[in-house]
């Protein structure tokens, strides 16, 4: 077998023509009397270098959009012509007109992310304005945040992809500093890890401000005189949570009480394992009088659990609920709890995003969306 490199570059500019002359290279490999030809295909990275622009400057011009200066387009132009970039995704899209896509990610299993109301809400929000725009979302559901990174960098470096929603962040979140980087349009549809003040963070957000509900929950309890006040939590894993942990901490050791990693606990969104959790919390020695929990699905574990133990609630037990999910409105007796404004979460973030797509010189935007505590029937004086 023999190799034979051909390589080959185009009229240009000195500059533009040597680095043809590494990225273009068609590759003949013999055998015998057959011939293969091998393309090195260039990607949309290539493309963004030999024209020194960014990614997402070439994504427009791929992609016809207007917000684009004609030197800059010509320029773009050039380049594509040069290393013979054709991304089959982005040429189908330029005929047909209707394959403009936005990648939503969500660091949870597909599993997870479709039982939990919270994503399904936002979902249902962001797609209601991408619809208007005629943009498609491709789901990436992942637990680690390696593999999420990769297929997400590879969907924009492919050209396939025109924007990105990513929906909820880690509290170290590598995907958020590498689309920073990459200068891609993003928005992150959740509290920002890493910036105790949201108006400082360097790329487009909305959320709310879970540390500040949830302190709101537990002051709640605490003004109604309970002083053994448990909390039920989701994984710290993730920035939310941590910041409605940091909430009951706050409210916990500002009223002067020490605090107790006995009415500590977590779990996961799954009623039938928050019940033996709350079981064992209520089992202790100096139990709660009130417990607070992340979100709706753990309060109905704990409503579960008074109701095996014998024990009425209000009465003896107090429980507040996060996220206003629709259950909590039905069961017995209603939840009081605070609502999260989740299907504007993802109206707000879809409308930035197309926004910073057609605009890409638009400001940050960081929005801070309004919870309410929602008084109902599970909570009373002691």
């Amino acid at each position: 077998m023999k190799k034979c490199f051909h390589i080959f570059y185009y009229n240009k500019p000195a500059r533009e023509a040597w680095q043809c002359l590494f990225l273009c290279i068609k590759i003949h490999i013999h055998f015998g009397n057959f011939c293969k030809e091998v393309f090195v295909m260039a990607t949309i990275k290539d493309v963004a270098r030999l024209a020194g622009v960014s990614i997402s400057t070439v994504s427009r011009v791929t992609n016809n959009a207007s917000n684009v200066s004609p030197a800059i387009r010509r320029k773009v132009l050039r380049a594509v012509k040069a290393l013979n970039y054709t991304p089959s995704i982005v040429a189908r899209s330029l005929e047909s007109r209707s394959m403009k896509n936005i990648a939503v990610v969500m660091g949870r299993t597909m599993d997870q992310a479709f039982s939990n109301p919270d994503f399904f809400t936002i979902l249902q929000g962001l797609t209601s304005t991408l619809v208007d725009q005629e943009y498609n979302a491709l789901l990436l559901t992942n637990l680690k945040q390696t593999i999420e990174l990769e297929h997400c960098i590879k969907l924009i470096h492919s050209g396939a992809i025109q924007g990105v929603a990513v929906v909820g962040s880690f509290v170290h979140d590598s995907l958020l500093s590498r689309l920073v980087d990459e200068e891609f349009p993003f928005v992150l549809i959740g509290y920002p890890p890493d910036y105790p003040d949201i108006y400082t963070t360097p790329y487009n957000t909305v959320s709310t401000d879970d540390k500040k509900s949830a302190y709101t929950a537990v002051r709640y309890l605490l003004d109604h005189g309970h002083r053994r006040i448990g909390m039920i939590h989701a994984s710290l894993a993730y920035a939310s949570n941590r910041k409605r942990y940091d909430g009951y901490i706050e409210a916990i050791t500002e009223a002067g009480l020490r605090i107790d990693h006995m009415l500590i606990t977590s779990s996961s969104h799954e009623v039938s394992e928050t019940v033996p959790a709350v079981t064992r919390m209520l089992n202790v020695m100096h139990p709660p009088t009130a417990i607070f929990c992340t979100d709706d699905y753990k309060a109905t574990g704990v409503l579960r659990a008074a109701l095996q133990l014998g024990i009425r609630v209000p009465e003896e037990l107090s429980v507040i609920g996060h996220n206003n999910y629709r259950i909590s409105e039905f069961v017995t007796p209603p939840l009081t709890t605070v609502n999260i404004p989740l299907f504007e979460l993802g109206h707000r973030g879809g409308e930035i995003l197309m926004n910073k797509i057609a605009n890409p010189s638009t400001p940050i935007q960081n929005v801070l969306l309004d919870s309410q505590l929602l008084i109902r029937d599970t909570v009373r004086n002691i």
